[in-house]
């Protein structure tokens, strides 16, 4: 079975989340001391989260309202809220 384009990017988004925390599940088990290194890739894999918890939400919400023939104004301040809550 084929993934959509969009299933695609999000599991592309989650593999290098992953990444990223096995990194830090490394660097914890290895006794380094990096703080820089530590900081950037905690930042750099919450940011990441956020991205995804974003676009993980918008692409589910298309099917619930296509499902439900929910359209228009509803439809775009639903996405608007999401997309605030996801951002810095």
């Amino acid at each position: 079975m084929a993934l959509s384009e969009e299933k695609t990017k999000l599991i592309h988004r989650l593999n290098r989340i992953q990444g990223q925390l096995e990194a830090i599940k490394n660097s914890i088990l290895n006794e380094e001391k990096d703080c820089e290194k530590a900081l950037l890739l905690l930042k750099a894999s919450h940011q990441a989260m956020k991205k995804f918890g974003e676009a993980y939400v918008l692409d589910n919400i298309e099917t619930c309202f296509d499902e439900k023939k929910s359209v228009g104004v509803l439809e775009m301040d639903v996405k608007k809220a999401i997309r605030a809550a996801f951002s810095l």
